[in-house]
Order: structure tokens, then C-alpha cells, then sequence
């Protein structure tokens, strides 16, 4: 039992931030939140090897900043709930149609888009994952800050806009319920719970009424800073 409970404090939490003195760590947040959703947009429409391309680039970069293999496989791995997600979806069609076989539905002319699209959708958690490893929450929620200041500059907007405080608190929230059920996860364990479909039974409520407190108490912080 011991041996279990040091391995779970050892657990990464997916999206969470890993202190570094690398140029990303260093680099403003304004600039990642412009630059980096505005790339993997342009990779998004661009045929496919570009974004195959942008993997390994991403991929390498995320090696020299010493992310290990785990790390950035415990980022990536809703990648692989959503494919699998597809497949299933795709069983159940050809299970309730019965005209069309397997192999007809998990050939490759059918499963082509599919698999492109999950490419896709892989290097734009890459790029998520850079920016939520090598900044803090404050250095997001003030990036976010900074750039709705230039646009209320350069439009001349007096009042401050909402949507803009939506997007800083959806930013934190992604970290923020990783670590909440981290934590969940290792209080079950170390109560002698075991991993299983009565742990997740068990944990998901906790994790939605916990998460809807601390999201609650992030928008009120917001309101009495503004």
C-alpha cells in the first residue's frame, strides 16, 4: 500500500504547469495565446502533412523543454477517447444497418477523414499543452488581460469585455479540474479504494460539485478585481 500511494502522488496532472527557464517559459502569454491558436487555425486548414510536420516540430520542442514521454502522453490522451469514441460509433452503425460489413466500414476510404481529422485534432493538444506547461494561471489570466486592453485601445472600448474573462476562466478550468480529480483519485486510493468503474461512480460527482465551487469562486474573484 505504500508502495501504491508514492506512486500516485508521483501522477502528472494533464495540463499542468512545469517550472522552467526555457524561451516558452519566458516568453509573454499574450504572445503564445495570439500566436499558437492562431498557427494550429492555419494547420487545421492546411492539407494533412502540414499538420504531421507541426507534430514532430512540436514533439521535439517538447523534449528539449524535458517534458518526459508520460507527460505528454497524459496531454494527448483524450485524442484517444474521441477515436475510439468514433470507432464505436461506426460499430453501431454497421451492427444497425446491417448492409454494410466490417470490412467495408473500417476501410480506409471510410475512415480516412476520421483519421485525418484526429491527426489534427492531436497537434492542436500539442500546441495546448505547450502553453499550459510553460505558463502559470496568473500568467494566462494576465496575457488575457493585456491583450483585451489593446483591443478596447485600438476600438476604443471603455467597457470591459465579458467574453474575454469567459476565455480566462475556461483557460484555468482545463488545469484546474485535472488536479481536481487527481486528487480525488489519490484520496480514494489511499483510503484503500480500488481503480474501477465504482471509483469513477464514486469520484464524478465529487469532481463536478468541487469543480463548480472553485469555478464559482474564480468568477466572483474576477468581478471584485474588476
Amino acid at each position: 500500500m505504500q508502495n501504491e500511494k508514492i506512486k500516485v502522488t508521483k501522477k502528472y496532472s494533464a495540463f499542468s504547469y512545469k517550472a522552467g527557464n526555457s524561451f516558452l517559459h519566458r516568453c509573454p502569454a499574450w504572445i503564445k495565446l495570439l500566436c499558437i491558436p492562431a498557427l494550429n487555425i492555419m494547420f487545421l486548414c492546411l492539407p494533412i502533412y502540414f499538420a504531421l510536420g507541426l507534430i514532430v516540430v512540436q514533439f521535439v520542442i517538447a523534449c528539449v523543454l524535458r517534458f518526459s514521454l508520460r507527460e505528454q502522453f497524459t496531454d494527448l490522451k483524450p485524442v484517444l477517447y474521441y477515436a475510439a469514441f468514433v470507432l464505436l460509433m461506426d460499430l453501431i452503425m454497421c451492427l444497425g444497418s446491417g448492409k454494410m460489413n466490417f470490412a467495408e466500414v473500417f476501410s480506409w476510404n471510410n475512415q480516412k477523414e476520421s483519421v485525418f481529422l484526429l491527426v489534427k485534432i492531436y497537434c492542436v493538444l500539442q500546441s495546448a499543452s505547450l502553453v499550459f506547461k510553460t505558463s502559470t494561471s496568473l500568467e494566462l489570466r494576465d496575457g488575457i488581460w493585456t491583450i483585451e486592453k489593446a483591443v478596447r485601445k485600438i476600438f476604443h472600448l471603455k467597457e470591459k469585455n465579458l467574453i474575454t474573462n469567459t476565455i480566462s476562466l475556461f483557460l484555468n478550468f482545463i488545469p484546474m479540474v485535472s488536479k481536481i480529480w487527481d486528487q480525488s483519485v489519490r484520496a480514494w486510493i489511499a483510503r484503500g479504494g480500488k481503480k474501477g468503474i465504482k471509483m469513477y461512480l464514486k469520484l464524478l460527482p465529487v469532481l463536478f460539485f468541487v469543480g463548480m465551487k472553485k469555478a464559482y469562486n474564480s468568477a466572483r474573484a474576477l468581478q471584485i478585481r474588476d
